[in-house]
């Protein structure tokens, strides 16, 4: 029986069981775009606020205070996320 073979098994037996294998592989790829994306959101949020900040200098209504607070959040669970996820990782390994 090859490696891939003996792979494949104990695989199909850990799904038949219940139990999920995710590659680290995938694991990694996860957590990269996770901290890319509140990479993004917080240049957002810079964005929004300089953008806030040039609405004010002019005496018109910020309206982005909200956007601000939603982005922030989002930002906070999605490393929450990221984080869980590369503790799930090194418990793993």
């Amino acid at each position: 029986m090859s490696n891939d073979d003996l792979v494949n098994e104990v695989i199909d037996r850990l799904k038949d069981e219940g139990f999920l294998m995710i590659t680290d592989d995938f694991i990694d790829q996860l957590i990269i775009t996770l901290h890319a994306n509140v990479t993004a959101i917080n240049s957002l949020i810079e964005i929004v606020e300089v953008e806030n900040q040039l609405l004010a200098l002019r005496c018109a209504l910020p309206t982005g205070n909200r956007q601000v607070e939603s982005l922030k959040g989002l930002s906070t669970r999605i490393a929450e996320i990221a984080f869980n996820v590369e503790g799930v990782r090194d418990e793993q390994r």
